[in-house]
């Protein structure tokens, strides 16, 4: 018997292989609708096997039969067979149903499996119409709100959370508190917090919700707070994760003994965030040569034992298209948005003006946007990632060759429309509310979109923040953070996507003329005030400067919206300038891998004095 490779325990021919001209019609399957019923008794009763039998035999006759189906699915989950169950909850939400309401949960229960497995983007059109079969279900939106939060499209997740508490009721713990870390998400810290209460009030016992609302009052200060959330809720019984959130409470107290006390498990027992995060504690008390061996462990445990690997492949492609497309030549006759007053159907675009801050993860982006945010007329975009966010749309399929179509008729307008749409997104995201001029996007995609940048806001002031090599890479590796194509897991890796990213902004300064201004951070950190005139006087801000002692404070407090660059602000400090010293001096040899993929970089820099 040819069985299908999914492990469904089906013929290929009546499972993946299927003919869908063979299927009998609805008169055959009501003759065996008593039968399907039966496995479901059997099921229920446990006869796991006896269950299996009748469904295999059901479904060899009608592989369209959904009560066989749904039964073989339920045994194959119970096996924790996944390809299996994938391929049969696939089945069950393709298959046609006069019910909407079975067509609704065919749909919930694979988009439940999908996110079960944290393929949460893969579950979006299963979650979807789930809730286009059941409008009227709190379940079906409560989970397509799960799948836009954790693929980033909080707004979304927000309306269909909203929507899901409104049919249940507050009472419900779960939806509540998934709606208020959706919110946190979204830096609406104070609302987040109040939802919270609500949550817990029903269902104390939700260690997610508590990690949760730990989380929001950390980032808005209640330390005191989220301490007595997190402890009471360990008094009860270890759990990991909420021991982790307390260390880093912890340490965010400047406290390293005692995070140190709390993760002394055996070092072969503790996870790589864990680890990480003893050698972040291990570096707050100068202890630098554990610390490196903490970060290397972590990262070696990250390699080998959860496959966690660097994957620069698809980058490295994307980095060649665009430098073989994005050059003088193809982009000088193309046209931009009109930025110099309107033209018959093509207007100007209307909104604050985008500051774009370039600079690899650890370089000082972050400090930049807190220090300008604390200026009148700026608001902080965070890393919010409109351009990268275009890219999705129909008009820009096929991107970036798709960009020499707006040579040709109404297209040649596209630009400007393209240039509006971000601007209303400034708006729609919270992050502009209409007498802001300036919005700084300081999203790790800005170096990879500015030929489509240039196009959209030809004169947006792009500013690099520039920091040693060095200690971009040594500050990336001890941090438990997800970069691009998985860079963190080793300082090689780093080092190369470092380049990888480098040598693309190189590329795009010499092809476009970019409104560029380089800022170094050691300057950042050591002279805010003269960094922060300069960039006024670049961009063209007349804002005044707060006094020095304010500005190393770095203590803006937000009105309602806490922007992420806010929950971890710290006063100024210059500890990080050429912190790679002092690893090279607990450890002669770390940097022996990666200099000759840096060298030129620090060179190029300035750096190499």
């Amino acid at each position: 018997m040819d069985l299908c490779s999914c492990g469904s325990g089906l013929r290929k021919t009546r499972c993946c292989g299927l003919d869908p001209a063979s299927l009998p019609g609805p008169a055959a399957l009501e003759l065996l609708n008593l039968q399907g019923a039966e496995a479901t008794k059997l099921f229920n009763e446990k006869k796991l096997r006896e269950a299996e039998a009748l469904a295999l035999k059901l479904l060899d006759l009608a592989p369209n039969h959904r009560l066989a189906l749904r039964v073989l699915f339920e045994v194959r989950k119970s096996e924790n067979n996944a390809k299996a169950a994938e391929a049969l909850a696939r089945r069950l939400a393709e298959s046609p149903a006069d019910n909407p309401a079975l067509a609704a949960a065919a749909n919930l229960q694979l988009a439940q499996l999908l996110i079960n497995q944290a393929r949460h983007a893969e579950a979006e059109p299963a979650a979807s119409a789930a809730v286009k079969h059941s409008p009227r279900d709190a379940t079906a939106h409560h989970v397509l709100g799960v799948v836009f939060t954790e693929t980033g499209q909080f707004r979304q997740g927000e309306l269909h959370y909203r929507q899901a508490v409104a049919l249940r009721g507050e009472g419900d713990g779960l939806m509540t508190g998934n709606l208020a870390w959706n919110l946190r998400q979204q830096g609406l810290l104070d609302e987040a917090a109040s939802l919270y209460e609500t949550a817990l009030a029903s269902r104390p016992e939700n260690l997610r919700a508590i990690g949760g609302f730990a989380q929001v009052e950390t980032a808005r200060g209640n330390f005191p707070h989220a301490a007595q959330l997190l402890d009471g809720a360990l008094a009860k019984g270890t759990d990991r994760s909420l021991r982790l959130l307390r260390a880093m409470l912890e340490l965010r107290q400047n406290q390293p003994d005692a995070v140190l006390n709390r993760l002394n498990d055996p070092p072969e027992s503790l996870l790589p965030a864990e680890i990480l995060l003893r050698g972040q504690a291990l570096l707050a008390l100068r202890q630098t040569g554990e610390a490196i061996a903490a970060f290397a462990t972590a990262r070696q445990l990250q390699r080998e034992r959860y496959g966690q690997i660097y994957q620069p492949e698809a980058a490295i492609r994307q980095a060649e298209l665009y430098k073989a497309y994005f050059t003088a030549n193809r982009l000088a006759p193309l046209p931009r948005a009109n930025t110099g007053g309107p033209a018959p159907g093509n207007p100007a675009p209307v909104g604050p003006q985008p500051v774009f801050l370039l600079g690899f993860p650890g370089s000082g982006t972050t400090l930049l946007e807190q220090l300008l945010a604390q200026l009148p007329g700026f608001a902080a975009g965070d890393e919010f990632a409109p351009m990268a966010g275009l890219l999705d749309l129909p008009e820009l399929a096929g991107y970036p060759d798709c960009l020499t179509d707006m040579l040709i008729g109404e297209r040649q307008h596209l630009p400007g429309r393209l240039a509006a749409r971000v601007l209303e997104q400034f708006r729609d995201a919270g992050i502009t509310s209409g007498d802001q001029k300036f919005v700084t996007l300081r999203a790790p995609g800005n170096a990879w979109h500015l030929g489509l940048i240039k196009l959209l806001f030809p004169e947006a002031p792009v500013i690099h923040l520039i920091r040693h090599p060095l200690d971009i890479v040594i500050n990336n590796f001890g941090r438990d953070k997800k970069l691009q194509a998985n860079c963190g897991v080793s300082l090689i890796a780093l080092a190369r996507h470092y380049d990888l990213t480098m040598s693309l902004i190189a590329h795009y300064r010499g092809q476009l003329t970019l409104r560029y201004l380089p800022i170094r951070y050691e300057t950042l950190v050591t002279e805010p005030a003269l960094t922060l005139r300069n960039v006024q006087d670049f961009i063209g801000a007349t804002a005044a400067i707060p006094a020095e002692s304010a500005l190393r404070a770095n203590a803006i407090t937000p009105a309602t919206r806490y922007p992420a660059h806010v929950i971890g602000q710290k006063p100024i400090h210059a500890r990080g300038v050429f912190e790679h010293l002092a690893f090279e001096a607990a450890a002669p040899n770390i940097f022996t891998e990666i200099r000759p993929v840096l060298t030129p970089w620090i060179q190029e820099l300035g750096y190499a004095a």
